[in-house]
C-alpha cells in the first residue's frame, strides 16, 4: 500500500501540539510513518510564530518543536507562488506546498481552504474526514491481504491432505 501523501494546516499542527484530538491522531500517524506530511519553510514559520505569540511558548520550546516537525516531516521549497485562495491569501502557501509536494490531501479545519475542495488532484478536506479515509483504505487493504491469506491456506491445506490420502 502506498503512503498517502497531505499536507497539514497551520491549525491542524497546532491543534494537534496543543489540544489533541482528531489533529494529534494525524500527527501520530506522521510520528509512525504511515503517512507522509509535507511541509514547507513558510508553513514552519507560521507555526513557530503562532506558538510564541498565541501560546506564549518560550523560544527553545518552540525551536526543538520545529526542529522535531523538521526531521518528521518532508519539507519541500514550492518554487511556484499561486493565488488561489482569494478571500485569505495568507492561506497560499499550503496550496503551494501540497502542488509543489505532489499531495494528495490538504487537511485543514480552515474555511478559505475547505471551500475550494479541491485544487487540480488534491482533495482539501477536514481531519475526521481524513482518518476516515485512512481508516477505510486500511481496512479494504486487509480484507484484500486476508482473503489472499485464506485462499493460499486453502491451497496448502488441500495439498497437504493430498499427501495424506494413501490409496489402497
Amino acid at each position: 500500500m502506498t503512503k498517502l501523501k497531505v499536507v497539514l494546516d497551520t491549525n491542524i499542527y497546532l491543534s494537534g501540539i496543543i489540544f489533541g484530538g482528531n489533529s494529534r491522531h494525524i500527527l501520530d500517524l506522521v510520528i509512525d510513518k504511515k503517512i507522509i506530511a509535507i511541509t514547507s519553510p513558510a508553513i514552519l514559520l507560521e507555526i513557530s510564530q503562532k506558538l510564541e505569540k498565541k501560546f506564549k511558548w518560550s523560544k527553545k520550546q518552540v525551536l526543538v518543536t520545529i526542529r522535531t516537525l523538521a526531521k518528521t516531516v518532508m519539507v519541500i521549497r514550492p518554487k511556484k507562488r499561486l493565488n488561489i485562495v482569494k478571500a485569505d491569501k495568507n492561506d497560499n502557501k499550503i496550496i503551494e506546498a501540497a502542488s509543489a509536494g505532489v499531495a494528495d490531501y490538504v487537511i485543514t479545519g480552515d474555511k478559505h481552504l475547505l471551500q475550494l475542495k479541491k485544487y487540480h488532484h488534491i482533495k482539501i478536506i477536514f481531519p475526521v474526514e481524513f482518518l476516515s479515509i485512512y481508516f477505510k483504505r486500511k481496512c479494504k487493504n486487509s480484507k484484500e491481504h486476508l482473503t489472499t491469506l485464506t485462499a493460499q491456506l486453502v491451497k496448502s491445506a488441500r495439498i497437504i491432505f493430498s499427501c495424506l490420502v494413501v490409496p489402497f
